[in-house]
């Protein structure tokens, strides 16, 4: 099903800038308040999601504010592997992700069931699975890997 994405444009420091890279968003730093470029370099991202470079663009801008060369990149939302309901992993649906209902601590798979980069009612479609995992809760997870897309 992957819809068509329109890439985010943003910048990133340049020595950083090459497809394929992916990176988490941090939110807008102390000094970028009052930097001109804001709204490009961190007003089009989300803080705490997670980002894959799909174009790198012929143009760099100098930030001011922490000294550094910018480069102008695409970005779209990155792969990212999670652990879902069974009944959910279906390649090419489009689910509404929630967080596993698990108290377990310290469990082995922990970062699928709370993956950084997804929060609890994101829209995400299933790209891949990639099989079975074993729930010491005794829940019946698949591993997938799953992308946000926008909500239509």
């Amino acid at each position: 099903m992957t819809a068509h994405r329109k890439p985010i444009v943003t910048l990133i420091g340049a020595g950083q800038a090459r497809v394929g890279m992916i990176f988490i968003h941090r939110g807008l730093g102390p000094k970028c308040e009052d930097c001109e470029y804001s709204q490009v370099c961190v007003g089009n991202l989300e803080p705490d999601r997670v980002y894959e470079i799909a174009k790198v663009r012929d143009k760099t801008l100098s930030c001011g504010q922490y000294e550094t060369e910018m480069q102008v990149v695409e970005v779209f939302d990155a792969e990212i592997p999670a652990a879902i309901a069974a009944k959910q992993a279906i390649e090419g649906a489009v689910i509404t992700f929630q967080m596993s209902d698990c108290g377990e601590e310290g469990c082995d798979d922990g970062e699928l069931c709370f993956p950084t980069g997804l929060r609890a009612g994101d829209r995400c479609e299933v790209l891949s699975v990639t099989g079975s995992l074993p729930c010491s809760e005794g829940l019946l997870l698949k591993k997938v890997s799953l992308r946000r897309v926008p909500v239509s």
